[in-house]
């Protein structure tokens, strides 16, 4: 069974592991040269430095048992006050990730209906994310629409 939650200190190798696998599978799949000449532990090791700073991301992962399968890192916006005005801030959404072997199972738009609603109990208006080709229709099923170079999803009303 899969679980979601914000990620501790205890996840941060398994979401450098993913990243990595992120940016081996941007490699292949675009052409990208993210890896190349990259020793993969000392990347690892400043990934987990970064996420051990205040750098002002959540990540929120999904867990097959202890194993950490899917990873979203969203970061606030805040908003300025407005008279009567619901919303306090945008998300930006990122390094929206799912380990291969647990794809196409519904796993990753699980966890984005998971940190939808943890943003909406923080009176988030909206979530944006950057987009690739590959990830439009992904997007679309989960509620976002296109806006230019990227995608968003209106989460609760000024």
């Amino acid at each position: 069974m899969i679980t979601f939650r914000t990620a501790t200190e205890a996840d941060y190798h398994s979401l450098a592991e993913l990243k990595w696998a992120h940016a081996v599978e941007d490699d292949r799949d675009y052409g990208e040269r993210n890896v190349e000449g990259v020793n993969k532990e000392q990347f690892c090791r400043q990934f987990e430095d970064f996420c051990k700073r205040d750098s002002g991301y959540t990540a929120y992962v999904g867990c097959d048992g202890v194993t950490v399968v899917s990873a979203m890192f969203v970061y606030l916006i805040p908003k300025l006050p407005k008279p009567n005005g619901k919303a306090q801030c945008l998300a930006y959404l990122t390094n929206v990730y799912t380990a291969a072997q647990y794809r196409n199972k519904g796993i990753g738009s699980a966890l984005l209906d998971y940190v939808k609603r943890q943003l909406v109990a923080q009176k988030c208006e909206l979530v944006f994310a950057w987009r690739s080709d590959n990830s439009v229709r992904w997007y679309k099923r989960n509620g976002f629409v296109e806006a230019d170079d990227f995608m968003q999803c209106v989460l609760c009303g000024e």
